[in-house]
């Protein structure tokens, strides 16, 4: 398990159900099952999570190790949140399973788009195998040597390393070699770090239900969003579901989630319109989508530092 040392097994008494989960919950790999906030319905429900093994992380520490990583969560100061470390993994920590999602950036001057591609498999120490990329149906050619940055998402970590292509292969079907890594740089993006966003999004009641209204994100971080709307969608602890659609360079991904009201309340916007504010907490939002929000809390990280 990642850092157990910062984790502690939930006990089936610490879940009530019919009620919000007050922490979220992870396997013993550090994967988020479950996020804070989110309702168990049914015993069966809880004892199938169980036989997963359930961790939470330690409310306090006694090391000062521990204090450090539990301050991430905590504002560095009124106007923003204290940065993530990044460390040095090796590869087999980041465990990529097949069909992961990575992003390759080429290391060019001039070059700055993003391609999707997912992992095939991985033949340690030579090698990680991936499908070609692809951009609106179309193939894009990648020649022997050449060098990406490789970004992908592990957990809560967004990791990066240099992979060079080894072999461009068409048959039997489009897909790449490349250099198996040393090491990694990963940087931990804790749920409450967020970037500024503009993202329109629609609300509905249901899943297939009617929309109901519509805001704007003007926060995003990969467990919630601040929204704000010209309408009352909802109160504390009601669920709605949204759907928006988020652009990451070429890159766009459609998200449709369950959320929960956290929190409301009144603010301007940028205009100085007077709004209704929500904070929202997503549901269980799928690993492309998880992996192109937390680069966009990266970039802006990232820029932030230059």
């Amino acid at each position: 398990m990642v850092e157990d040392s910062f984790m502690v097994p939930v006990r089936k008494t610490e879940i009530e159900i019919g009620k919000p989960l007050g922490f979220a919950i992870y396997d013993a790999d550090h994967n988020l099952l479950l996020n804070r906030g989110v309702v168990v319905t049914s015993d069966n429900q809880v004892e199938v999570l169980l036989q997963k093994g359930l961790f939470r992380e330690r409310v306090g520490g006694k090391s000062g190790q521990a204090a450090a990583r539990l301050d991430d969560d905590k504002p560095a100061d009124a106007g923003g949140y204290r940065k993530p470390r990044e460390e040095i993994l090796s590869f087999d920590a980041i465990k990529l399973m097949p069909g992961d999602a990575l992003q390759l950036q080429p290391l060019l001057e001039g070059q700055s788009e993003r391609f999707t591609v997912h992992v095939i498999g991985v033949m340690k120490p030579k090698s990680v195998l991936v499908t070609m990329p692809v951009v609106d149906g179309k193939l894009i050619f990648v020649r022997d040597g050449q060098t990406y940055l490789v970004r992908a998402f592990s957990g809560l970590n967004v990791c990066a390393f240099k992979a060079r292509v080894l072999k461009s292969q068409l048959q039997p079907f489009p897909y790449l070699h490349l250099a198996y890594p040393d090491s990694v740089q990963a940087m931990r993006i804790r749920r409450a770090m967020r970037s500024p966003a503009s993202i329109i999004v629609a609300a509905q009641e249901s899943e297939e239900g009617c929309q109901i209204g519509a805001g704007m994100l003007v926060d995003i971080s990969v467990g919630g969003a601040k929204m704000l709307s010209p309408m009352q969608l909802g109160r504390k602890g009601d669920s709605l579901w949204l759907s928006f659609k988020v652009r990451l360079g070429d890159m766009e991904e459609y998200v449709k989630t369950p959320v929960v009201i956290c929190s409301e309340g009144e603010e301007d916007d940028e205009e100085g319109k007077r709004m209704k504010a929500f904070g929202i907490q997503f549901g269980e939002l799928g690993q492309s989508q998880r992996l192109i929000i937390m680069n966009l809390v990266y970039q802006h990280l990232l820029k932030e530092d230059t």
